[in-house]
């Protein structure tokens, strides 16, 4: 087992390695999630409303 001391000193190397992504590749990568989720929703929604309106008809309700 390792003292506290010892193990926020590795941390922080390990913190010194980390490659930090720029303020132009965050925002890019959050507006390409941002466009899959809207994506995925409106998959979703279409789905949803083809397998609901497929079953009121096999069911005739």
């Amino acid at each position: 087992m390792i003292s506290p001391a010892e193990f926020v000193s590795q941390v922080r190397r390990e913190l010194q390695r980390v490659t930090w992504p720029s303020q132009k590749e965050t925002m890019s990568m959050t507006a390409a999630v941002i466009l899959m989720v809207i994506c995925a929703m409106i998959y979703f929604f279409i789905s949803d409303s083809v397998i609901y309106f497929t079953l009121r008809k096999i069911l005739g309700i």
